[in-house]
């Protein structure tokens, strides 16, 4: 928060500051990773998304400013989704060159949501709501389910994925 963007090439061993990123006053809230580390995607709380297809040492401004709170990739870099704080669920399906947003067609878009993740192709996917439940998707995103199963709402905070998808 507040900083530059910070990588690791030897798992975590040395760190390298990138002073050429998009600047040292972003509020960075979510970032992920293709499988190889060469595509990233970073999100800015009340500004924009960042992709790097240069393991993070150059950022290019991708959709514009919103209450982004979390990000997800799949392994490959192509797939991304992310979602905005108080908002919507946005998804790209070319590295983050371009995004649509969900449409819900009928359901309250403007959802408390905190957390997303993906499968490793990216066709199923899920999202959590702080104060409510968990969402989930089978089709890249085109289309969501909500899951009440868990009986009362939730305080949820982070979601993660097996790789299949099958297991959150």
């Amino acid at each position: 928060k507040n900083g530059n963007m910070w990588t690791s090439t030897d798992s975590g061993a040395t760190w390298t500051e990138n002073t050429t990123s998009p600047g040292t006053t972003k509020r960075w809230y979510g970032v992920a990773s293709s499988a190889d580390g060469t595509k990233l995607v970073a999100t800015v709380y009340t500004g924009n998304i960042y992709t790097s297809t240069d393991s993070g040492a150059t950022w290019t401004s991708r959709e514009s400013p919103r209450y982004w709170r979390d990000v997800t990739s799949s392994t490959d870099g192509t797939k991304l989704a992310a979602v905005v704080f108080g908002k919507n669920i946005w998804t790209s399906s070319n590295s983050g060159a371009s995004w649509t947003e969900v449409d819900f067609s009928g359901w309250d878009k403007t959802q408390v949501w905190y957390g997303i993740t993906m499968s490793e192709d990216g066709t199923k996917l899920a999202a959590i709501v702080d104060g409510g439940n968990i969402w989930t998707s089978d089709d890249s995103g085109a289309t969501w389910t909500e899951d009440t199963t868990t009986g009362v709402t939730k305080a949820w905070r982070s979601i993660t994925s097996s790789a299949d998808g099958t297991k959150l």
